[in-house]
């Protein structure tokens, strides 16, 4: 059997090597545009930081060995032609013609089965003066190499990032914290990481961006880009100019799809190679993974193109399975993900509530401030974590977060749950390992089922964090934190007026608490605040809500920007 597989990336040869194994007497040849293949892409950003620091370990086995054309041949029995540029696909004829980039030389290779596994390619936007020397896209193992060549030689001293997904914001880091380099991030939407996290999680991750050095534009469009001597500037639609001497493009990626249209195979609607379930196309000899398919959503159904490497190693199995006659399936995703931003891990699993009320849902939302370990155990840290979930069926839909921690437990767990289609009322029955250097004997995905479900039955009503500041002038805010606490961590909450009664001295004081104003109880992460609102409710007081996940949801941003103390009492 002749196989060719198209892609040198994760896909590719992952399908590759399962073929070879499956079928040892095979004929599996890889064709590879670039000079390097099998490069761990999520590892760029790392390479550039200087955490990791020779190149060769991106393109090496963990013992080491670097995966050229000699190891595929003698270890996994296959044949990696790179610098092969594939120009078209002959269904008809079953040929696949490419060129050889060092001689010019166009040739054809035969196949019985075929294998796409493009990729993708950066976004380009629509900016004038895009092409410029000095504007980068971040897209391939040589621009990093070169990029980091920059940097070490100190020729780099600004940098703007068009783009605050998660490679800018891992971008952002890489630059900043190793080199020192000052960096503009550019972001057309109002929040950072928009379509991954929502506002109130974006506004913590923007924080630490803030702190680290990194300055933020947020709804900003580029309107141009020049050359101006020895830098590059980059205008906005004002006119102000941002001079930097590199500019790198990652406002997202689109699948590489030319061959595959350019062949007569079918195309989807959100831009990727159709497939199904086994990722072949609708012609049965040729099969599609990685960042070029089109994956359908498991929670909304819509298809979509997600660039996960972790995503394109488990299709590559996939394909490498079912070229062999055998029959896996690649299942509807729920889209996990999680990157380091500086000092903080964030993370996110199915949909966002923006995303969801896009999608017309009524949905119910909890948030909870809670620790990565036992509290007392050293080393413990705070983790910010919401839950969203649908209100009629009581499905879960989303979860998010960000930690300074351990976060990727939960991530995976929530993952796993939500593809199960599991309700907020049976999350509790989520069974987890629990030791004080690992886990709390409740894990936050209990606490957030239970915050839900309490406040339906207590009637005590959850405050988003985004719209604590926005609250009604006549609301009153009970802080229920020590003295000691909001003097470290003092809480704006503008003209309104604000009592302070540590939880442990409310029952004595409760009469300091008006009975016929909106009451809205704070404390450090919530527990507190549960306390006091449940002591009001049960002492008749009938307009009470809690500041969901304390005040370690908000931002520092958010703490007394004015310095007054007016309206405090207590």
């Amino acid at each position: 059997m002749e196989v060719i597989v198209i892609g040198g990336s994760a896909a590719g040869l992952k399908a590759a090597c399962r073929i070879a194994r499956l079928k040892p007497d095979a004929a599996v040849k890889v064709l590879v545009r670039d000079r390097y293949f099998g490069v761990s892409a999520c590892g760029m950003a790392f390479y550039l930081a200087g955490d990791i620091d020779d190149f060769k370990a991106l393109i090496s086995t963990p013992n080491g060995t670097v995966k050229d054309e000699v190891y595929y041949r003698d270890v996994k029995g296959i044949e990696v032609l790179a610098r092969r540029e594939v120009l078209a696909i002959d269904r008809a004829a079953r040929l696949v013609r490419f060129r050889e980039l060092d001689t010019g030389r166009e040739k054809s290779l035969p196949y019985d089965k075929l294998v796409i596994a493009t990729g993708a390619e950066p976004l380009v936007p629509a900016i004038p003066g895009v092409d410029s020397p000095g504007v980068a896209y971040f897209a391939d193992f040589e621009q990093a190499v070169q990029l980091r060549h920059d940097l070490e030689r100190g020729m780099i001293e600004r940098v703007a990032i068009v783009g605050a997904g998660f490679v800018g914001l891992e971008l952002c880091e890489a630059f900043r914290a190793m080199w020192g380099v000052e960096v503009e991030l550019i972001e057309l939407q109002p929040q950072v990481l928009p379509g991954l996290v929502d506002p109130e999680l974006a506004v913590l991750v923007e924080e630490e961006l803030i702190e680290q050095g990194v300055s933020i534009r947020l709804g900003c469009r580029c309107n141009e880009i020049v050359n101006d001597e020895n830098h590059i500037c980059v205008f906005d639609l004002a006119g102000e100019g941002i001079h930097v001497d590199r500019v790198i493009i990652t406002v997202g990626v689109r699948p590489n799809v030319d061959l595959a249209r350019a062949a007569g195979l079918e195309i989807g609607s959100a831009g990727g190679i159709k497939v199904d379930a086994h990722l072949a196309t609708n012609d049965p000899d040729i099969f599609a993974a990685g960042d070029c398919v089109e994956l359908v959503n498991a929670l909304n159904g819509r298809n979509g193109v997600w660039s996960f490497g972790s995503l394109a190693s488990r299709m590559g199995r996939v394909v490498g399975d079912n070229v062999c006659n055998g029959d896996s399936q690649f299942n509807p995703i729920v889209c996990a993900t999680v990157f380091k931003v500086f000092d903080i891990t964030v993370g996110t699993v199915g949909m966002t509530a923006v995303e969801c009320r896009s999608d017309g849902y009524e949905i119910g939302e909890s948030w909870g401030t809670f620790h990565d370990r036992l509290f007392y155990y050293p080393g413990a840290t705070t983790m910010n974590v919401k839950l969203v979930y649908d209100k009629s069926s009581g499905e879960v839909l989303g979860f998010q977060g960000l930690s300074r921690g351990s976060l990727l437990h939960e991530i995976n767990a929530a993952s796993q749950l939500i593809r199960q289609r599991v309700t907020v009322d049976k999350l509790p029955e989520f069974e987890h390992a629990y030791s004080p250097p690992f886990a709390q004997p409740l894990d936050p995905l209990h606490y957030l089922a239970y915050i839900a479900d309490n406040s339906r039955s207590a009637g005590i009503g959850l405050v988003p964090p985004h719209e604590f500041l926005d609250l009604p002038t006549d609301t009153v805010v009970l802080d229920s934190r020590s003295p000691h606490e909001i003097e470290s961590r003092p809480l704006d909450v503008e003209a309104k007026r604000r009592i302070e009664i540590p939880v442990e001295k409310l029952r004595s004081r409760i009469r300091e608490v008006p009975s016929d104003a909106q009451i809205v109880t704070v404390c450090q992460t919530g527990g507190r605040s549960w306390d006091a609102a449940l002591m009001l409710r049960r002492a008749g007081w009938n307009q009470v809500s809690i500041l969901a996940g304390g005040a370690l949801f908000l931002p520092k941003s958010s703490a007394d920007r004015s310095g007054s103390t007016a309206g405090t009492e207590g």
